[in-house]
């Protein structure tokens, strides 16, 4: 679902390279990083006329409501215009994190993750990653 609580088709990430990343709003250590790189990202993008779809999946569907991601996206503004925020359920959102290779884990009531961001081929293989924060972003996007 995505921030508007519309159904979304991940088959619709086909069309185009994608850079994708999983994090919850209440993280404030490594996900206020890694929505910091994909801000950077999405911006990138859009002063090159890239093709470039930049989604964040939820780490805690619970969590993270449609309304929640919307709200950040309103709070943030600038290049977060252009970013997918999407939440599924925990089945999906386990699915997801094995397919991404982002390891996560609840820790009371926090979750705890790997800092990683793919970019997806149209054929929905992962071209690349990066894992650290002070990795170079350019390396996510395509050639």
């Amino acid at each position: 679902m995505d921030d508007q609580a519309h159904s979304f088709d991940l088959g619709s990430l086909r069309d185009s390279y994608s850079v994708v990343t999983m994090a919850y709003g209440a993280c404030r250590r490594v996900c206020s990083v890694s929505l910091k790189v994909v801000e950077q990202l999405a911006a990138i993008a859009e002063q090159r006329g890239l093709a470039l779809r930049v989604v964040v999946v939820s780490l805690d569907p619970a969590q993270d409501k449609p309304a929640d991601w919307a709200a950040l996206r309103a709070e943030r503004g600038g290049a977060f215009r252009r970013v997918e925020f999407l939440s599924g359920t925990a089945a999906s959102t386990r699915q997801m994190a094995q397919q991404l290779g982002v390891k996560y884990w609840r820790y009371g009531e926090h979750t705890v993750h790997d800092f990683r961001i793919v970019l997806v081929s149209p054929e929905g293989r992962i071209v690349r990653a990066i894992n650290k924060f002070d990795e170079d972003v350019n390396l996510l996007l395509p050639l």
